[in-house]
């Protein structure tokens, strides 16, 4: 069910998409990573989400990032100190409430998560070209609305409202969990 350019998706379209992007969320950490993971340092898939959070969103507090990733603040804490001992994340106290702990990925971080992307990307080439020239063009294609719809969903009402159960009481200019490109 392809809807007419301009319309807006059926419940059935809607569906499809999701039960699809639900589908690729499970497999491309099981198909692209392991050969990007065997050339690159093996990272905890924790230690690859709070650094994609952290990439996009630097500045976050602990309990934020436990708020936004849905992960308990305990878990976030102990994946955060083994980033930090690893060099790619440093905590800084906030410039308005020295009691705030805000944590920003180091140089190091960003480019070993441009790395990675790169490699992700040369791994999912791969796989783009085991498909026909229009079915891969199509996907690529929809990167874009696909990027939209994920920072719509970042800034769901549900996200939203998880964000700030973890904030730390100081109000955000961004919605929580948006992501940036």
């Amino acid at each position: 069910m392809r809807p007419m350019v301009g319309q807006q998706p059926s419940d059935v379209a809607a569906r499809e998409l999701a039960v699809v992007l639900h589908d690729l969320a499970w497999l491309l950490p099981r198909t692209i990573d392991p050969p990007v993971q065997a050339d690159l340092e093996p990272m905890p898939q924790s230690e690859l989400e709070v650094m994609r959070l952290l990439v996009r969103r630097p500045g976050l507090s602990l309990r934020q990032v436990a708020g936004v990733l849905a992960l308990q603040p305990s878990n976030v804490s102990a994946t955060v100190r083994a980033l930090v001992g690893g060099g790619l994340l440093e905590r800084r106290p906030d410039a308005g409430d020295g009691r705030v702990i805000r944590l920003h990925p180091t140089r190091a971080a960003i480019e070993a998560r441009r790395t990675r992307e790169r490699a992700w990307g040369a791994a999912l080439h791969a796989h783009l070209n085991q498909l026909g020239p229009i079915e891969a063009a199509t996907a690529v294609a929809a990167a874009p609305a696909l990027r939209a719809l994920a920072e719509q969903l970042s800034g769901a009402p549900q996200a939203q409202a998880a964000a700030e159960r973890a904030g730390d009481g100081r109000a955000r200019s961004r919605r929580p969990g948006a992501l940036e490109p």
